[in-house]
């Protein structure tokens, strides 16, 4: 599929990242020592995406690449998302798609971009998303929203 040639990683593979498999063949790998859950990553950039992942799994999250709006439903189906980190301006998918669905699913959405006005990233916040990173952004910044969103789901 599409989602594995740019990712390494089969949906269906990234489903099975939600159960208890020590060792996924596309890449996914989980240890003890992971949380639990995925964080659903929607970046259309490869290095920043890149970037993210390698960030986000030395922090011990399992994270799926979601290229567009069907690909980030198929995934959040599975009901093991905790968070959306999303790029605000996706070729295929309207801030407000990806709001409606986690809406629908109860899973906190994080924006990033460098093209919103700061009105509109005032907007999306009072929509529900958690936040709005205006990249280039703090790793720090993104980290602490999300251990903040681990602590309130734990909590």
């Amino acid at each position: 599929s599409k989602t594995e040639a740019n990712y390494g990683v089969s949906l269906m593979d990234a489903q099975a990242c939600a159960g208890s498999i020590l060792e996924m063949p596309g890449g996914c790998a989980i240890n003890e020592a992971q949380r639990g859950g995925i964080l659903l990553l929607n970046e259309p950039d490869d290095s920043v995406r890149d970037a993210l992942t390698v960030l986000l799994q030395g922090e011990q999250w399992r994270v799926v690449n979601a290229e567009d709006c069907a690909e980030m439903a198929a995934v959040m189906n599975s009901g093991d998302v905790v968070a959306v980190i999303s790029e605000s301006s996706l070729p295929n998918c309207t801030p407000e798609d990806i709001l409606d669905r986690c809406k629908e699913y109860g899973v906190p959405v994080i924006f990033t971009g460098h093209d919103l006005p700061l009105q509109g990233a005032v907007d999306l916040i009072r929509q529900g998303a958690v936040d709005f990173l205006d990249k280039p952004f703090p790793q720090s910044r993104l980290l602490d929203l999300l251990e903040g969103l681990q602590s309130r789901k734990d909590g």
